[in-house]
Formats: C-alpha cells, structure tokens, sequence
C-alpha cells in the first residue's frame, strides 16, 4: 500500500513538473508577443490631425522609422520627444502627440522599430538607437527654436525617454507608468516563472537612471497591475537630478492622463515651465 502510494505521489509531482515546464516553455516562446504586442500588425497611418504630419527617420544600420509631428497652435516654447507603451504605434503616437501639443510644444511621438511601417525587429539595440536618432532630430529643432527639450516617455516607452535624457541631450524628463526594469516588470506579474533566466529584453531604467540629471517627473497610477507603482517610486529615487514623483490615484496602468486639461495637466505644465 505504502510502495502504491509512492508511485501515485510520484506520478502527481512529475505531471506538475511536466505542466510547469510546458507553461515556462510557452511563456519562452511567446515572449516577444507578451513584450511587443502591438509589432507585426500592419500599418494604420498617422490620423488627419490637422496640426499632425509624419515623417521618415533613419537609425542605426540604416533602417527608417517614422515620427509622427504635432504643432502647437501658437509659437512652441518647447520641443518634446514622446515615445509610446509597447501596444502602441504611429496613429497612437501621433494622438498622444496632438494632445500634448496643447501645452505649447512641437511634439515628436516615435514609433518604435517593428511597429507599423518601421522597420525592425524590435529589442533593446533597436529601440534606443530609433530613441538616439529622434533625439538627435529633436535637439536641432529644439536649438533652432531657442527652447527646452522634453523626454516624455510611457511604459515600454519610459525606456526610450530615459535613455534620451541620461545621454544629456534632454533638459526635462516625465514618465508614465513607467517600469523600474524589464525584469521587475515580469517578475510582478509571472512571479512563478523564472524569468531571470529566460528574458530576451533587458531593457532597464534604474541601471540609467543616476545619469539623468535633469529635472525628472514621474506619473504613476495608484492601481497599476501591469508595473507595481513601487517601481515608479523606486525609478524616480534612483535619478540623478531632482525628481518629482505623483501618485495618480485612481488611476492604472493605461490611463493616466496627460492632457493639459485633465487633472494632472496644470502639475506637468508648472513641471515644464509652461503654465
């Protein structure tokens, strides 16, 4: 009875062992979905915003990516790069862009490399060199004009924002939502999973964040179930500069507002400068 029972325990733990392992090897597998669900899904364009045009950039190795621009309605007082969540693409980058606008910006809103119309595949390499070359975009407009530039990031975009402003070409950084890393953001939501040692995109933002020395604003929901709001606080303790951190309560993961005239708008535009 004793030997009977054994096997039985010992077939319940290796079929637990067998689903575990088939779990972790789907969660390999779908890995790049998980983390860029919104590449490979076709193009939708940038809208008919009437102040919004696209244009084509090209980074590193030669491949082109788009940057949708938003004008500001009156002469802009500050040029702003704004780099979209990981489901996001050129039409959401030109909205966001748009929206922002109102606080008397030229906006730059990126789509990330795989995304619609520009050319990938996504990752780490890819995404900060399409980051370097908006910057780079952005800064000569910025000098042209005699204003700031702003590094506005969101979720997987807050990488991008903060790579920008820890290279010193930044003279403001806001994040929203933004993830401490890559991997604390997947072990947060696949505690089970031994994500350490599967993840494919390193991308991190407190291993960058004591080389941003400009001022920094930090916007996070009080309910976010994607990236826990310690990683937002824990991201804006870690900069090298001053930093200004705001709970959005209520709010979760992907609707915190930026617009000039929703709750938070009056905060940022004293943040920028701009109210």
């Amino acid at each position: 009875m004793l030997r009977r029972a054994s096997r039985c325990l010992i077939l319940i733990l290796s079929s637990i062992a067998a689903a575990y392992a088939g779990v972790v090897l789907l969660l390999v597998w779908k890995q790049d979905a998980l983390v860029f669900p919104g590449a490979g899904r076709g193009d939708r364009g940038h809208g008919d915003h009437p102040r919004v045009r696209a244009i084509s950039a090209v980074r590193d190795g030669g491949r082109t990516f788009r940057i949708a621009i938003a004008e500001p309605q009156r002469e802009a007082r500050a040029v702003a790069l704004y780099f979209v969540g990981n489901g996001e693409d050129l039409l959401s980058a030109a909205q966001g862009a748009a929206s922002m606008a109102d606080y008397g910006m030229e906006v730059f809103g990126v789509e990330h490399p795989g995304y619609g119309a520009s050319e990938g595949p996504p990752g780490v390499e890819a995404l900060m060199a399409a980051a370097s070359a908006a910057a780079a975009i952005a800064r000569c407009r910025a000098d042209e004009l005699g204003v700031p530039l702003v590094s506005i990031g969101t979720s997987l975009g807050s990488f991008c924002a903060v790579h920008v402003a820890a290279s010193g070409v930044a003279d403001r950084l806001v994040l929203r939502a933004p993830p401490a890393s890559m991997l604390a953001a997947a072990q947060a939501r696949f505690a089970w999973a031994p994500v350490a040692l599967v993840l494919r995109h390193p991308f991190d933002n407190l291993v960058r964040a004591g080389e941003v020395k400009c001022p920094a604003m930090v916007l996070h929901g009080d309910l976010d179930r994607v990236v826990p709001i310690q990683q937002g606080r824990a991201l804006a303790a870690a900069m090298g500069g001053p930093s200004h951190f705001v709970e959005a309560i209520g709010y979760q993961h992907n609707n915190v507002p930026f617009e000039r005239e929703g709750p938070f708008g009056p905060r940022i535009a004293e943040f920028l400068g701009l109210h």
